[in-house]
């Protein structure tokens, strides 16, 4: 027969029993906490007072031994020999006298004068005499089924006499008073610590009450609903704070779908105006036969709504990308003022045709993405160039005001605009009031803005009385630091 030993278990099975443990609801983690706390209290209270019980009875056991040995020793004092103690026997028995626990016996030599019980007179044999130890000290003996403690007594009355008495004390009733206090205080304590534990759940669960509250209430909430907070004056001060935190959540929730919503409307309005211009060109163009310089013309045409619908999705693709993160910056010094002049050079030729003029002025150096960096100019310098009125001077200025930030400054003359308009040139599918002459989308600003944030820089706009200014700023530390 094959014997298999059992398999200790192994990290599976610890992880599964970790697993179910931490799995436990808080109130009973509490319970369980709370019961192991009670347990290690009433422990060291129950060893406390067992511990001094104990050293009580022991003392008064001791105390009385010591006294009865006194007493001994003066009544030998007194009554120096034999005779005299047969005459007064009973002043050494009236010792023992309300005492059953106390037991003396007293022999000169091999005679017992006063004979103790026989389990003593065994022990006190004078071949094993100083088995008994002599006083002070006391001997430990168990007498049958009695515990009983014993010391001896040796007397000189004269040089040739000598007594020697035995003195004990029957120490069983100590021990099992303590034996009795034990077991009462062990079934006590576990009967309290069943009770706190109960106690200890029971509060638990009354005092987690408002979570239980806070989650079903979280339950409710669904995208209609993000707007409704919770009441956080209702909730005890030790959640209070959790509450205002998922207050604070809702509240961003509801902000980015309502974002989210305006968005998903913008992209529908834009893309619905190239889509219905495709649509009329192509039933027009197939409402009776054309030549083919027409059917050019109308493709034409369609080419271009095709190309504005491209741009439109690639820009909103890049900010989608931008938004999650999901670009991987390729991290360099740049001459920031090198790529504004080349931007500018760029515009140059757009901007002659309406008179206007491109001025770079400064310099400034940044840890960025090149690339990144020339679609953020890009787009500035475009917006000045198409929103700038005929014959305007536009600028770029370039400064590193400290050793933090990388500053490029690109300014235009426009009418002046109020905070929350100079808030809302960052929005999606914002475009100026000559929007209609250029063939944007309104998401230039945007992607100014979302590449800034990945840089970890800002962007802002500032109405001044030559015009308005977009600021750009790079963090300097910040960049090199990566």
């Amino acid at each position: 027969m094959t014997v298999v030993s059992p398999t200790p278990p192994g990290p599976v099975a610890s992880s599964a029993m970790l697993g179910r443990a931490l799995r436990l609801s808080l109130a009973l983690r509490l319970a369980l906490l709370f019961a192991v706390g009670s347990s290690l209290l009433l422990l060291s209270l129950g060893t406390g007072l067992a511990w001094m019980l104990r050293a009580q009875l022991e003392a008064r056991d001791h105390e009385e031994i010591d006294g009865k040995t006194e007493l001994v020793l003066h009544l030998l004092g007194e009554l120096r020999s034999a005779e005299q103690i047969d005459a007064h026997r009973t002043r050494f028995t009236d010792i023992v006298i309300g005492h059953p626990h106390l037991e003396l016996g007293l022999r000169e030599g091999a005679r017992w004068l006063i004979e103790p019980m026989p389990e003593i007179q065994a022990l006190a044999n004078p071949s094993r005499a100083d088995d008994v130890p002599h006083w002070p000290r006391v001997g430990t003996y168990r007498l049958g089924a009695d515990i009983w403690w014993l010391r001896r007594v040796d007397f000189i009355a004269e040089p040739d006499r000598a007594f020697t008495a035995y003195i004990g004390v029957h120490v069983n009733p100590a021990q099992q008073l303590l034996a009795r206090f034990i077991k009462t205080m062990l079934a006590v304590g576990g009967f309290g610590v069943i009770a706190s534990t109960l106690l200890g759940w029971f509060v638990a669960r009354r005092g987690l009450a408002p979570i239980a509250t806070i989650a079903r209430e979280a339950e409710r909430v669904t995208a209609d609903r993000l707007g409704e907070a919770m009441r956080a004056e209702d909730a005890p001060e030790e959640i209070r704070g959790l509450v205002a935190a998922i207050n604070r959540m809702l509240d961003r929730l509801s902000a980015s779908f309502r974002t989210l919503e305006e968005f998903s409307a913008d992209i529908a309005h834009e893309l619905r105006t190239p889509l219905n211009n495709l649509m009329l060109q192509t039933q027009v163009t197939l409402s009776r036969p054309r030549s083919k310089e027409e059917y050019q013309e109308a493709l034409h045409s369609n080419l271009v709504e095709l190309e504005h619908l491209q741009r439109m999705v690639a820009d909103m693709l890049f900010l989608a990308r931008a938004d999650r993160g999901m670009f991987e910056l390729k991290w360099e010094m740049v001459d920031l003022a090198s790529e504004a002049r080349s931007v500018a050079e760029y515009f140059e030729a757009a901007a002659a045709e309406q008179g206007k003029h491109i001025e770079v002025t400064g310099s400034a150096n940044a840890t960025c993405d090149r690339t990144m960096t020339r679609r953020v100019l890009t787009n500035l310098l475009s917006n000045a160039v198409l929103y700038s009125p005929a014959g305007s001077n536009i600028s770029v200025r370039l400064t590193q005001p400290d050793a933090e930030w990388a500053v490029v400054e690109v300014c235009n003359p426009a009418a002046a605009m109020s905070q929350d308009e100079l808030r809302r040139l960052f929005a999606r599918f914002t475009r100026g009031a000559t929007a209609g002459m250029s063939d944007g989308v309104g998401l230039g600003l945007s992607i100014v803005a979302s590449i800034m944030r990945l840089h970890g820089g800002t962007v802002s706009a500032e109405s001044v009385p030559s015009g308005v200014c977009f600021r750009i700023a790079y963090p300097l530390a910040r960049a090199a630091g990566r």
